[in-house]
């Protein structure tokens, strides 16, 4: 009997460190922000940047999108982004948020986010939807929390 209780254990244990991750309906998505945080306001604005710009990511809307980010970045990220918002048609969702540092004119703040395929033109590459954590570096611009960086890291492709 200690064999069976031991082995449906384990199973249980491997079960859960090898689970894979699956697609949250957008919809039902709910989080509350974690870490350390010294102005809630601020914090708060700051995700409205992230959320605004993946809501502009999902409607691709080029004017939108850029502005959330500096300014100096406007121009690359319009030329390498342009031929994603031509080729798929992307739905991206933040699934949880962490401040990691904050400070008066700077936030680090680190997203899980999800990002899933809805359709691409004819012969395009396939898109691999997944859940990435993302790192933004959001700094003040003329007053306005704006990304400087985001990188990617820890990606989990889902089906």
């Amino acid at each position: 009997m200690k064999k069976i209780y031991l082995l449906s254990i384990l199973v249980l244990f491997l079960t859960a460190c090898n689970s894979i991750p699956t697609y949250q309906n957008p919809a039902e998505v709910a989080y509350s922000i974690e870490g350390e945080i010294e102005n809630q306001s601020e914090v708060e604005a700051a995700i409205h940047v992230i959320e605004d710009n993946l809501n502009y990511a999902t409607k691709e809307d080029m004017e939108g999108y850029l502005s959330t980010i500096v300014a100096s970045g406007r121009e690359e990220t319009q030329n390498e982004l342009a031929p994603i918002f031509e080729t798929y048609d992307l739905e991206h969702t933040v699934l949880s948020a962490e401040v990691l540092e904050q400070e008066e004119n700077r936030l680090l703040i680190r997203t899980e986010q999800q990002t899933v395929m809805l359709d691409a033109v004819e012969g395009a590459e396939p898109y691999r939807s997944h859940i990435a954590e993302a790192n933004h570096e959001l700094v003040k611009e003329n007053g306005d929390w704006k990304i400087k960086e985001t990188i990617m890291t820890d990606t989990t492709f889902i089906n």
